[in-house]
């Protein structure tokens, strides 16, 4: 039985041994082989730097000199070397100047060809050389590795170091067998045999191994521990059972913990918290004791507590991030790691939290230092492209427009040259402070560096017209703000700006190319004189330019009276002066009579629409108070006046029109108020309840330009209207039997059901006038019954007998 024993514990042992020294000795040689494969890419990489570089100047001079001769004994030096089996020298008009070529290293084997994937080697490398006053193309050195050439060397190492490898871990190997049968496995058998002998109950046999090694230690301490077996089983159990029933050992290690520790009810319950979890909340275990973990919690609520706690099982630990309240109202980070546990037959969890708010901080400035300057605290280059690398892939499916717009300081380098570093950071500091209070909140102001500041507004509609307006107005305010003295150390300083603007997206345009765009047009600016801002496009720029001129023009008309109103007459059929419609003019100083086509737009995108329809209004009752006062024609009704919609949706404009008429003492019914369908259409609740508030004082409404909308047959039965007003485009070169009369005819029929006026606009032939009188049009208003006329000549018109025949 002892040899069988022997013999399988030394084949355990030969087998062992033998796969843990061939284990040993392919990670040792495979170790070797991957440090010199490492090294001799490093070296294969480095040489190849060496050798181009050492005929980079002589290629250059050939380029330089267009001499061929050189240029050939450049390229079969460079392919002389074993590595390298192609040259190639391109001049810099992109035309081969020399080229040599040698057979590559032919595959020897399956091994090369893996070892050459392994070198992963940039076999293609091309070198720019600079000429000097060379406008056209860079000249290139383009050389090409034989890597099959350096994988073939390695190869034969590696197997070299491979077979040594192995048959060294091999003898290492039979040696440790010889050495650990004498000295090991031979005592162990013996042991064994001496074990066996005192479990038979022979308890004289002597110790079969003595020697003073650590064998012979634990020989001589088995022996020892065997005769006190009994006495150390029966204490070792009564201490795990002890163990068991007490709670001390577990309390022990969760108070003294580092981590908050939390042990919850499946409701967040707390029934016990540790010290540093006391701590930590700043209140006393007693005070945590049966309340909420959801209390102290700022980013879950207790029914998100419990969504949280629903998905933490008991055989893995589930992880996620809170802001926990502190006594004193603090908010701060923690990291929490839950598992369940279940305690005498009930679920609870465990839950460790650990303060992060150090790790966050550290987060926060990582993320600072990525992607904001570090002076003034903006976005610096990568964030902004980032972000205009969105704006453009958004604005590319959903066809709208933003703008990019590169600002640079005029005279940045004067006050840094010659104040001081100091004094110019401070100064830009200053600038960023004023460019981020004058920005919109969704727009993006970066630092690019230096004096270069770069603004991305993202979204400014779905036309173009409005982005060039909007560009044109916040460049305005860059440089009016930009505009006022900076006080920095006692120096009083003043820094223009010029600005540059691109608007995207444009075909193809990456964000790239889009600051390449703005900065060429603030490179315009500057060619123009600086403290300005271009346009990109020359012809937006242009279009910018007028609008901006009309906003500050109708800024100086409302505060100069530079406004008038002239009144085109309304003709019934029967040829009686039935009332008239009042329309503004501005009277340009410079200009002459502008026609409202030419800012009403721009009045209305930039608000001025409200004022001036207010003057209108005013204006409009003050002429028909005096009108009235003087005498009016039995057959006038009612004056007409266009209400813009932005002006209509004031809060006070009810009472305002109900003011005005009390001022000029008019009775409603001598008032006419012309919206649009659109109007109704966008705000129909809003509209309807103003329009019956003044219906009830006797005002009437009219619908303009009646057939453009989209919906205002749907609700012409549910407002308090008077009077259609057919727009002109229906009415220009209207004849009968045609789809614009059939139009006319329904919108007729239309208004005859429904009790309302018809007034068609626009009459300027006889033909025109003639169908509409064929269809039953009511009244007409254009230039053949009569143009409109300033004041003092509409005075004179209604002073007149003239009747003007329309039948």
């Amino acid at each position: 039985m002892a040899l069988n024993l022997r013999r399988k514990i030394a084949l355990k042992q030969a087998r062992f041994i033998l796969f843990i020294a061939l284990l040993l000795g392919l990670f040792s040689s495979g170790l070797q082989i991957y440090l010199d494969l490492q090294q001799v890419r490093k070296n294969t990489s480095e040489d190849t730097v060496r050798i181009i570089s050492m005929y980079r100047d002589t290629a250059t001079q050939a380029v330089y000199n267009l001499n061929a001769f050189q240029a050939n004994e450049v390229t079969s030096s460079l392919v002389s070397y074993p590595m390298i089996y192609h040259a190639k020298l391109i001049d810099d008009f992109s035309e081969t100047l020399a080229e040599h070529r040698r057979d590559q290293t032919l595959s020897s084997s399956f091994v090369s060809q893996s070892t050459q994937q392994l070198f992963d080697l940039n076999r293609y490398i091309e070198l720019e050389l600079a000429v000097v006053n060379s406008d056209n193309e860079r000249a290139k050195l383009i050389v090409e590795l034989d890597t099959l050439y350096v994988a073939n060397s390695f190869t034969q190492r590696a197997i070299n170091s491979l077979f040594l490898g192995l048959m060294h871990s091999v003898a290492l190997a039979a040696i440790f067998l010889l050495l650990t049968y004498r000295f090991l496995s031979r005592p162990i058998v013996n042991t064994a045999k001496w074990v066996n002998e005192l479990r038979s109950g022979d308890k004289s046999s002597a110790l079969p191994y003595t020697a003073e090694d650590e064998l012979g230690d634990l020989v001589r301490s088995f022996a020892g521990l065997w005769k006190d077996r009994e006495a150390v089983t029966d204490k070792l159990t009564e201490m795990v059972a002890e163990l068991s029933e007490s709670e001390h050992f577990s309390r022990s290690i969760m108070d003294n913990a580092g981590d908050a520790m939390f042990l919850c009810g499946l409701d967040s319950t707390i029934y016990r918290v540790n010290n540093q979890g006391a701590s930590t909340l700043g209140l006393s275990k007693t005070q945590l004791s049966n309340t909420k973990l959801s209390d102290y919690s700022k980013n879950y609520s207790f029914e998100e507590y419990q969504q949280v706690f629903e998905g933490i099982s008991g055989s893995q630990v589930t992880t996620f991030e809170d802001l926990q309240v502190h006594a004193d109202g603090s908010v701060f980070p923690v990291e929490a790691r839950a598992i369940k546990l279940t305690l005498q037959s009930q679920e609870y969890l465990l839950i460790v939290a650990r303060d992060i708010s150090v790790r966050k901080q550290a987060e926060k400035q990582i993320h600072e230092l990525a992607f904001y300057d570090t002076l003034t605290g903006l976005p610096n280059r990568r964030l902004y492209l980032d972000r205009l690398t969105a704006s453009v892939e958004l604005h590319q499916a959903n066809h709208n427009y933003g703008a990019v717009l590169f600002l640079d300081l005029d005279r940045f380098k004067t006050i840094n040259d010659s104040l001081g570093h100091g004094v110019g950071d401070e100064l830009l500091n200053n600038i960023a402070q004023r460019l981020t209070h004058v920005l919109p909140i969704e727009s993006t102001c970066a630092r690019f560096g230096g004096d270069e500041f770069v603004i991305l507004i993202p979204e400014t509609g779905n036309s173009l017209e409005v982005c060039a307006d909007v560009s044109a107005h916040l460049a305005q305010e860059v440089l009016k703000v930009m505009s006022e003295p900076f006080s920095i150390e006692g120096h009083t300083l003043y820094c223009t700006a010029s600005i540059g603007i691109a608007v995207f997206p444009a075909a193809d345009a990456s964000a790239q190319d889009i600051i390449r765009q703005a900065d060429t047009a603030l490179y315009r600016v500057k060619a123009m004189g600086r403290n300005g801002f271009q346009f990109y496009d020359p012809e937006m720029q242009s279009t910018a330019q007028e609008r901006l001129e009309v906003e500050k023009g109708l800024h100086q008309a409302l505060t100069s009276n530079q406004f008038v109103l002239w009144f085109q007459p309304q003709i019934c059929r029967d040829g009686q002066l039935v009332g008239a419609e009042a329309l503004i003019r501005w009277q340009h100083p410079e200009k002459g009579i502008i026609f409202p086509g030419g800012f009403i737009q721009v009045a209305e995108e930039s608000g001025q629409i409200v004022e001036i329809g207010n003057w209108v209004l005013r204006e409009g009752l003050k002429h028909l108070a005096q009108w009235r006062a003087d005498g009016l024609p039995e057959s006038f009704q009612r004056l007409a006046i266009n209400i813009s919609p932005m002006q209509f949706m004031q809060v006070d404009f009810v009472d305002q029109v109900i003011q005005l008429m009390d001022e000029y003492d008019l009775p409603g019914d001598a008032v006419e108020l012309e919206i649009t369908e659109n109007m109704l259409l966008n705000n129909f609740e809003v509209a309807s309840h103003k329009m019956n508030l003044l219906k009830r004082k006797g005002v009437s409404f009219a619908i303009d330009d009646f057939g453009t909308g989209y919906s205002s047959l749907k609700y012409l039965r549910h407002l308090p209207l008077d009077i259609l007003k057919i727009d002109r485009s229906f009415v220009t070169d209207l004849r009968p039997k045609t789809e614009e009369a059939a139009i006319v005819e329904v919108i007729l029929a239309t208004a005859d059901r429904l009790g309302l006026l018809v007034i068609a606009e626009g009459v300027e032939t006889i033909e025109e006038k003639d169908t509409l009188v064929q269809l039953g049009c009511d009244c007409f208003q254009g230039y053949l019954l009569s143009k409109p006329l300033p004041a003092d000549k509409f005075i004179e018109f209604l002073s007149s007998n003239d009747v003007v025949v329309i039948d």
